[in-house]
């Protein structure tokens, strides 16, 4: 691990680590054995000379593998057979390992992808809603200049008598 370090830019610089490849130039080669995916991606590698692209080795030792990962704090590791072909979900040709330390720090990542859904109201923040929107309706039927006295008289009534329920439950709600 340490003799990859070396060849890998400065800190600061984005890397794009490669484990294998699937499709190329609209090719798939997911039917391929490991073995073949992983010489074209070597090739395809080398053939980059871009210092921002690595291939990931094979590592022969998966027990110093998995501790320099969760070091890093990378997710896991995954192992495959050298001659199977890709296959996506559950394999019994392949097998991943979260890290612990990743495991810890993403706990509640699923948290992210909720959607962020309006918390329930209560029964009294339900009733104000609907004791102020029916105070808006009765004020804007005041303002009709066709409105007779008498039945003006008896909105102003009606919105004397929803601004001390409204205040009620304002109360009630605090």
């Amino acid at each position: 691990m340490a003799q990859m370090r070396n060849k890998w830019p400065e800190e600061n610089v984005l890397v794009f680590l490669a484990f294998d490849l699937l499709h190329q130039d609209g090719v798939d080669l997911r039917h391929l054995p490991l073995t073949e995916r992983k010489r074209d991606l070597d090739r395809l590698c080398r053939r980059a000379r871009n210092p921002f692209l690595k291939q990931v080795e094979t590592f022969p030792d998966g027990e110093v593998l998995f501790e320099h990962c969760n070091s890093f704090g990378f997710e896991g590791v995954v192992s495959k057979r050298r001659a199977s072909a890709y296959a996506s979900g559950p394999s019994r040709h392949w097998v991943k390992v979260k890290c612990p330390d990743w495991k810890r720090a993403n706990a509640e990542r699923w948290r992210v992808f909720e959607h962020n859904a309006k918390p329930e109201l209560t029964e009294t923040q339900k009733a104000l809603k609907k004791k102020t929107a029916e105070l808006a309706r009765v004020r804007e039927w005041l303002q009709d200049p066709t409105l007779s006295e008498g039945l003006a008289r008896e909105y102003r009534k009606h919105v004397a008598s929803l601004e001390r329920e409204i205040a009620a439950l304002e109360q009630e709600d605090r």
